[in-house]
Order: C-alpha cells, then structure tokens, then sequence
C-alpha cells in the first residue's frame, strides 16, 4: 500500500498515534479504578473500543485524503438524514433504527432490536464531515472567500447542521464545532474587514444575552435548564443543587493531591462517587483524584502536545485541502477536550462534553480515532513528498496556476 500510494514510512507521524494512545490508556487506568466495585464491562468495552479505534486509525490512514474529499457532498447530506432521524423517528415508527431519548436529550441513534443493539451519535460524525466540507470548499474558492457571496454560503453550509445539533440539544457540541469553523475560517484567510466588526458586535451582544437571560422576560430564550445552567455558574450559591455535580468534581480533583489517590493512599475513600457520570463527561475529575495534579497536567500537556503536532502536520501539508483538514482536527480536538476541563473546574457551564480519547463511549472513541487516521494521511502527503495531478487540475481551474 506505500508502494501503491507513494507513501514513506518516515513520513508517518508514530508520534500522534502515541500521544493518542496515553490518553487513552491514562483513560483506561482511571475507568479501571472507578468501576472496581460497580460495572467492570464498561472497562472492557472500553478496552475493545480503544483496540478497535487504533485498528481503524490505522486502516483510515492509509486513505487518501482526496478520496474522502471526493465524497463530502453525499457524506454532508448523509449525515444532515442522519440528524434529522436521531431528532424526528421515534421507536414507534421503526423499532430498530430510531432517535433515543437520554434525560431530555435526544442526541442518540438506537440501531438494533429494543433492549438490544447499540448506540451511537451522529452529532460525532457532523465534526469531522463538516471539517472535510469546509476543507475542500475554502480550497476551491480560496480566493474568493471575501466576497460576501462566499461567505454567505459558508455560513449556510455550516448553520443547517449545527442548528440541528443545538436542537439535540447539545450546546457543548455545537459551540465546539462553530469555534472550529470559525478558526478553519481564519486561517482560509479572513479579511480583517470582516473579523473586527464582527467582533465588535459578538462581544457586547454576548454580554447582553448574559444579562437578559437573567431577566425575568429572558425565560423563554433558552430551556429552562439551559439557561439555569448558565445562571448556576455565574451565581453557584443560588443553584447549589445545579452546582452539585461541578463541586463535586472539584472536590476530587483537589482530593488527589500532587500525586493521587491511586499511587498515595489506594484504600482511601473516593469523592468521585459523588460525581455523577464520572466516567464520561467528568472523568478529568477522576484523573485528577487517581492520579493527581501531575496526573491532569499530563492529560493537558498531552492535548497540548498534540495539538502543535497537528498543526506541524497543517504547515507540511502539500496542499491546501489537507492544510485545512489538519488545522480543523487540531482545533476540534483541542477546543473540545478544553471545553471538557473548563466544565469540570468550573470555568464553563455544564454542557455535557466527552473528553477525547478517554471518556467511555464508543461513537465519540472510535469517532476519534478515525479522524487522526485522515490526519495521518495528511502528514504522509507532505510538500515534495508525491504529486496528486488531480489536485493540481482543480487548482489550476480554479486559481489559474499550477501547485507542485
């Protein structure tokens, strides 16, 4: 298959797939001490997912990247279906392909038969298809993208899914992928004339719409609970039953010391208990108690690690589509994974968001690994590595001259 592609095994970036690997394993260690005495198969099923994320990471990265793009119109309208049957197909009209419910929330596809089957969320899939989307269109239009008429249609192509993601509701989910369009955004090039208004209006309007949720009449503008969840943050002591899973997840996290739990005093009682999906979307305050602050420091150092890999990775491409592609997937995993430790220390309201690589959850898992697998593929088509003559024909089309 290098032969075929005119890959160069030292083109191949070992290093992500090791990064990726410790904070799953780090993921693992901590699902192992937190379900010793209550479900021992979620740490399995874990265990497969994360043998079978690496396999399909592996596999998906020897794919070229411009076969994806080849298909991201179909995989666009594919995953807008999806969507709109995770929102709309109740168990009632099909009973083995359906939108399922979870605490208010209907982010789930069930497929299977009930009491049976699996689970997965289509939200995870929009990430990464609507990176290869935007990838492939700001190369096209690469030049145009300040007209008005291009952004305009940007903006479209991004609103519809991640007005359908709101809607789940999954508000974590839907600012992670509109800061990521926004940075994918920047750096196709942006006029100033565009990003400094903007500005100047999101910023005090932000402020506004802080203010006015707290008005009475500013009830309406979001679901309760949403918008309790925002007023709990800003004033924790009149949500104390709100705040509850936060405080506790803060409570852990100092509980760990320097060193945690696991290496110090493993017989101590844990205050993660008290964290209520510790395993998902609160398991930072797991690494935190097991493993202590050099514990969650090595979990961030690693996020930051990778994140200036795949933007080494984004500056090597040898061409634009896959310079776009790597720098949507640094900033996806990235802002998601510290939008995840801002709810867990309070810094954020809590959204409900899985810490890549180590949450339990296999779409959000095996999501992932899939993703690194098109950033891998991006690294081994560096500058000079092989010429792509169909790239070359679009871009000439296009731009009037010819990339090498």
């Amino acid at each position: 298959m290098f032969k075929s592609k005119g890959y160069k095994i030292e083109n191949y970036n070992f290093s992500v797939i090791i990064v990726c690997s410790l904070l799953s394993v780090i993921g693992l260690v901590v699902l192992k001490s937190l379900t010793q005495t209550s479900n021992q198969n979620m740490f399995s099923k874990q265990l497969v997912g994360v043998i079978a994320g690496l396999f399909v990471c592996i596999m998906v990265s020897f794919v070229d990247y411009h076969l994806i793009c080849k298909f991201c119109i179909p995989l666009y309208f594919l995953n807008i279906i999806l969507m709109l049957i995770c929102r709309y197909i109740n168990e009632g009209m099909f009973p083995y392909f359906y939108g399922k419910s979870v605490d208010e929330a209907r982010r789930w596809i069930h497929i299977g038969p009930p009491g049976g089957g699996t689970d997965f969320m289509p939200s995870e899939i929009t990430k990464i298809v609507l990176i290869l989307c935007l990838a492939k269109l700001f190369s096209t239009i690469e030049h145009k993208i300040n007209r008005l008429s291009s952004l305009i249609m940007i903006c479209v192509i991004t609103a519809i899914p991640v007005f359908l993601v709101f809607l789940q509701p999954d508000l974590s989910t839907s600012i992670v992928i509109v800061a990521t369009f926004l940075f994918m955004l920047f750096v196709a090039g942006l006029s100033y004339k565009y990003i400094i208004p903007v500005l100047m209006v999101v910023i005090p309007s932000l402020i506004g719409f802080i203010w006015y949720i707290q008005q009475d009449y500013g009830k309406g503008l979001l679901k309760p609970w949403q918008r309790d969840r925002i007023l709990s943050l800003l004033h924790p002591e009149m949500y104390p039953d709100l705040m509850y899973q936060q405080n506790n997840a803060k409570d852990a996290l100092e509980a760990g010391n320097i060193f945690g739990k696991m290496i110090t005093d493993n017989s101590a009682p844990r205050l993660t208990r008290y964290v209520p999906v510790v395993e998902s979307d609160f398991i930072f305050s797991g690494v935190g108690e097991e493993l202590g602050f050099l514990g969650a420091l090595t979990v961030i150092s690693l996020f930051l690690i990778f994140l200036f890999m795949s933007l080494k990775i984004a500056l090597s491409a040898r061409d634009k589509t896959g310079f776009y592609i790597a720098a949507g997937i640094a900033a996806m995993i990235t802002l998601q994974a510290f939008v995840n430790i801002g709810v867990v220390v309070s810094v954020l309201p809590n959204t409900g968001i899985p810490l890549p690589f180590m949450s339990s959850g296999l779409s959000s898992l095996l999501t992932n690994f899939a993703t690194i697998g098109i950033l891998l593929n991006v690294g081994l088509q560096r500058k000079g590595t092989m010429p792509y003559e169909e790239d070359v024909i679009i871009f000439s089309k296009f731009h009037k001259k010819e990339y090498t």
